[in-house]
């Protein structure tokens, strides 16, 4: 696997997006663009060939495809098979670093922190499984509602588009922190934070969480509060609120099926928490970022 390293002083030039949709089985087409092509994988697996190299793109999957370069599907995908994609340019000036140098930049970064906070580059790459993620889902939907909405403003999409990418690198560096053999505590510790998000849905409680993996609840609300700056609870809250903001974006579910499709069985609760996250109502959410472009060619 490779990855591109792009500085990120100005935002990445954003081209043009949509969302994939093919009730028939189907075929990517053959062809060589002219700029870049993120390939974001929603349900079915895309079978895509770019030179001699072939890719299955499934839900969760992304996969970034090259200017220049022949690309074509080399079997059909079953009917129902749908993608994101993002077509962007890239400055002249960037590196593309093997899954090593990959591997040896994120461990540098990581070791350079906290005395520097930040970075001034992302790091797209060739091919990765993304999984489920509340808030790469969300800036979609961002992204494609202003694509099509026609905004005056030049960066009006190339900012969203940027954020999405660093999205993205984010979750690489993360993903190479734990690989980089961190501390046994923050390796233990990231088990618990993905299996609290994993079962954020249900009626969790902090003893439940603690006697799961054997810790002092007082203990373990340390951990939280020392690694996301939040306590259990709140932590909790954020996945389920991050979750709705998905569902209200993408699904025609009612605010009520909502709330209790996240983990809230009082619809009015959850209401209130959603305004107090983010400063406006479920319903204001849903009717910020509705535009969108679909294609099944």
């Amino acid at each position: 696997m490779s990855f591109i390293k792009v500085n990120v002083d100005w935002p990445i030039p954003f081209t043009s997006a949509g969302e994939f949709l093919s009730e028939a089985a189907w075929s990517h087409a053959d062809r060589v663009m002219d700029s870049y092509e993120l390939i974001l994988g929603v349900n079915g697996i895309v079978y895509i060939q770019e030179e001699e190299n072939k890719y299955e793109v499934g839900p969760g999957d992304l996969l970034l495809l090259s200017p220049g370069r022949r690309h074509a599907g080399y079997q059909a995908s079953t009917p129902g098979v749908s993608f994101y994609w993002f077509h962007f340019d890239l400055p002249e000036e960037f590196t593309v670093l093997t899954q090593e140098e990959m591997k040896r930049e994120a461990a540098l970064i990581h070791k350079a922190l906290p005395r520097s906070c930040s970075i001034r580059h992302l790091y797209i790459p060739k091919f990765m499984h993304l999984g489920a993620n509340d808030r790469i889902s969300v800036l979609i939907n961002q992204i494609l509602h202003i694509a099509n909405s026609n905004y005056l403003t030049y960066h009006s999409v190339n900012y969203p588009f940027t954020s999405l990418l660093i999205e993205i690198s984010e979750q690489i560096l993360s993903s190479y922190s734990l690989r980089g053999g961190g501390a046994k505590g923050d390796i233990q510790f990231a088990k618990i934070l993905e299996w609290t998000r994993i079962h954020a849905a249900e009626p969790l409680t902090v003893s439940e969480i603690a006697c799961r993996f054997s810790y002092n609840k007082d203990y373990l609300t340390r951990l939280f509060k020392q690694h996301t700056s939040k306590n259990p609870l709140e932590y909790i809250h954020s996945v389920r609120i991050g979750k709705a903001k998905e569902l209200l974006s993408r699904t025609t579910l009612t605010i009520k099926e909502i709330a209790a499709e996240v983990g809230f069985s009082d619809e009015k609760y959850f209401m209130r928490l959603f305004r107090r996250y983010e400063n406006m109502t479920p319903k204001q959410f849903r009717n910020a970022y509705h535009r969108t472009f679909m294609n099944n060619d």
